[in-house]
């Protein structure tokens, strides 16, 4: 081979090379783009029998029970992302969306407009909101590294309570199971289990030794002492508000979120997006959209 005949070989090659590593750069940079589709919350909201669920970009609502899902805008900043869903029997049709840089957004008219309702927070990186079971104007979130505030008025202002469980919390909940010396329980899924305190914030309990990372919990309006959680090691019922847990049937290996619906249906999720329903308190399974 010629000097002249090397040098452009060496100069193919090194072309080449650049080519690669470009495409090799667009290829992680489109996937440093791809939403993250994983589900993280499902909601039911009693006032339009609809049920909801997210993501950490997206809301979605099915009227049909998980059949079929239709996106819900909301007015979400670049870098904030959905990290929890709550609505209220007390507060029909309304919704709370909160995350870390989202703060806390609110619509009275399932998704149609929205408000935001930080104003009086420390920051907007909330990780977690729970709207009161009985009082339609009251909800909590949770915002890292400062702990839980109060709102009595529609988040319009807020109220330090509380830092939360020392090893601090996935999802938050509010019941109205009886025994509270003001009016109710919050309820929270961490990574040691579940905790749970009356909402006069007295002291923080361990709910019955369920030493595992919980990922969702919800409990039956009906029967407000009967609680359910999705942990890494599966999904547990309690009958006793917590006192005492006893290992379901699961339908998927990995839950991520549950929810009690219509009729007391109760819907549990998977990171991969199959939907199951139970009539019978986690007896039986059927799939929803399998």
């Amino acid at each position: 081979m010629t000097r002249l005949g090397a040098f452009i070989h060496a100069l193919g090659l090194a072309a080449l090379s650049i080519a690669i590593l470009f495409d090799a750069g667009a290829v992680r940079a489109a996937e440093a783009h791809q939403p993250d589709t994983t589900p993280i919350a499902l909601a039911y909201d009693p006032g339009t029998e609809a049920l909801l669920k997210a993501d950490a970009n997206t809301l979605y609502r099915s009227n049909d029970g998980g059949q079929s899902w239709q996106k819900i805008a909301i007015p979400s900043p670049e870098e904030g992302r959905i990290a929890a869903v709550a609505t209220s029997f007390a507060a029909r049709g309304v919704t709370y969306v909160a995350g870390p840089g989202l703060g806390v957004l609110r619509t009275d008219d399932g998704g149609k407009t929205w408000v935001e309702r930080t104003e009086g927070l420390p920051s907007h990186d909330v990780i977690a909101v729970a709207a009161h079971t009985t009082q339609p104007d009251t909800v909590y979130a949770v915002v890292k590294e400062h702990g839980i505030y109060r709102s009595q008025d529609a988040g319009k202002s807020w109220r330090m309570m509380d830092r939360g469980p020392r090893d601090g919390l996935v999802q938050l909940i509010h019941s109205d199971m009886a025994g509270s010396m003001q009016t109710g329980w919050l309820f929270a899924a961490t990574p040691s289990g579940i905790r749970r305190i009356m909402d006069c914030f007295c002291l923080w309990q361990d709910a019955g030794g369920l030493a595992s990372e919980a990922r969702s919990l919800t409990y039956d309006p009906r029967q407000p002492e009967h609680i359910y959680a999705a942990t890494e090691k599966g999904l547990f019922r309690s009958t006793d508000g917590g006192e005492n847990w006893t290992e379901m049937t699961s339908p998927v290996s990995k839950a991520v979120a549950l929810v009690f619906g219509h009729s007391g249906t109760l819907y549990v999720i998977n990171a991969d997006g199959r939907l199951f329903r139970s009539a019978d308190q986690g007896v039986t399974w059927a799939p929803v959209n399998v």
